[in-house]
């Protein structure tokens, strides 16, 4: 069963609200996937503070208030396990955006400081997208958007198998898809 809540995740009662909706819901939470991501298109000299706010809001302060949230009703739970989803920061345009790439480290670090600090029951780790464009030696680069070699489909996949009972050995790891 699924079902949909509209909530601002990026503040703390949004965050609050989301998980007091998911416990009306279904009394319970297993498994949390942590998804959010916003990335301007301001360089470094250009990134005001509402850009700088909106871009550590987006990708790090929702990730740790909503698992905050969440924990209570995951604790009770044999096997909780968090998946983070954040970009790999190895590509030049990730790179010369220094917000982005500022949140998306801070992300994994919070990822690995969660494994460590949670109880040993829950498994906590991270799916890092390579944003590396690249355009098909057929088609004019000028026409086409280049697109990067990760597939919506095949992020998926690697986040159900951190969450399956395959992974019972990964813990704070970082798992980079290109």
């Amino acid at each position: 069963m699924a079902n949909a809540f509209k909530s601002d995740i990026t503040t703390v009662s949004g965050a609050a609200n989301l998980v007091a909706e998911v416990e009306k819901m279904f009394g319970r939470i297993d498994l949390l996937v942590n998804c959010l991501k916003f990335q301007p298109d301001s360089e470094f000299e250009e990134t005001v503070e509402d850009v700088f706010e909106r871009t550590i809001n987006t990708n790090l302060k929702s990730t740790f208030f909503v698992t905050q949230a969440a924990l209570p009703l995951m604790k009770t739970r044999p096997k909780p396990k968090i998946v983070n989803v954040a970009s790999a920061t190895d590509t030049r345009e990730t790179e010369l955006n220094v917000a982005f790439a500022a949140s998306q480290n801070a992300l994994i670090g919070l990822t690995k400081s969660l494994a460590k600090s949670l109880p040993k029951k829950f498994r906590v780790n991270a799916v890092a997208v390579s944003e590396k464009k690249t355009i098909s030696e057929n088609l004019d680069a000028e026409l086409f958007r280049p697109s990067t070699n990760v597939s919506a489909d095949d992020a998926a996949r690697t986040i159900v198998y951190l969450l399956s009972a395959e992974a019972i050995g990964l813990n704070g790891q970082i798992l980079t898809i290109k």
